[in-house]
């Protein structure tokens, strides 16, 4: 654990117990600051172009376009040109984490097992909807619909044949038609 931060020496130790590279989808300094070391070298500079492969490189896949447009937006990754170097990348992943904690608090149900209890009892549904708790779908059948699209109420209006009709119209006029 040399030569990490010592504000990271906690968030090490967690991805040591979880034994997975990201930690609830925060930027985590010590997980980017080993890649952005073997990505940088002697540098100590990256260049904003290459910032998507240091993402992906750090987590192992690429990004959730969430994620991404949080990054772009912190960092201001639109404009290619510049360079960003590591105390400008804790910063940005500090603001980052700052954002998500208050999002993070949607993951959460229940703060009290007495009233996860009740509601269990009671039939009750649950007050969140799937796509505010994850950020993606958890099964397969949760994928159906999770974005949302738009409806269009087509209709389609009964359309009879010729004898149909005139069935019908007998049946109107109380005679019958057979």
């Amino acid at each position: 654990m040399d030569g990490q931060p010592a504000k990271c020496a906690g968030r090490y130790a967690l991805h040591q117990r979880r034994n997975q590279g990201v930690c609830d989808a925060v930027p985590c300094c010590f997980l980017f600051s080993q890649t952005f070391d073997t990505m940088v070298g002697e540098a100590q500079c990256i260049q904003k172009i290459r910032m998507f492969e240091l993402i992906k490189a750090a987590y192992g896949f690429e990004p959730m376009p969430e994620e991404m447009g949080l990054l772009v937006n912190t960092f201001h990754l639109e404009d290619d040109a510049g360079d960003l170097s590591w105390p400008e990348l804790e910063a940005g992943f500090d603001e980052i984490r700052e954002i998500l904690s208050g999002v993070s608090k949607n993951a959460t149900e229940y703060t009290s097992v007495d009233d996860y209890r009740t509601d269990v009892m009671k039939h009750r549904r649950m007050m969140k909807d799937p796509m505010d708790k994850f950020k993606a779908p958890m099964t397969e059948s949760m994928s159906i619909g999770w974005h949302e699209e738009e409806v269009f109420n087509e209709r389609f209006p009964k359309q009879s044949c010729a004898e149909t009709r005139y069935a019908d119209e007998m049946v109107r006029s109380k005679l019958d038609p057979f």
